[in-house]
C-alpha cells in the first residue's frame, strides 16, 4: 500500500525528493503520514481538499481489500 501511495504523491508534486512517507502499522490499523515541500503542500491538499479527499479514497479502497483499516495524515 505504502508503494501506491508513493506513486500518487509523487506523480502530483514538483519536489519529488522532498517526499517521506511514514507507514505506522497496528494489529489492523495502518497509519501513513505524507510530508511534502511547502510549495507543494497545495497539489496535494487541492481545492476544498479534493485532492486529499480521493487520495483516502483510493488508500481505503485497497485498505478493504486487505481487511485493514487506513488513516492518511497529510503534513
Amino acid at each position: 500500500m505504502k508503494k501506491v501511495l508513493e506513486h500518487i504523491v509523487k506523480s502530483l508534486v514538483i519536489n519529488k525528493d522532498s517526499v517521506v512517507i511514514n507507514e505506522e502499522v497496528n494489529d489492523r490499523l495502518v497509519r501513513y503520514e505524507v510530508s511534502v515541500n511547502k510549495d507543494d503542500y497545495g497539489r496535494i491538499i487541492g481545492h476544498e481538499g479534493k485532492i486529499a479527499k480521493s487520495i483516502r479514497l483510493i488508500m481505503g479502497a485497497i485498505a478493504t481489500i486487505k481487511d485493514v483499516k487506513v488513516i492518511v495524515d497529510i503534513r
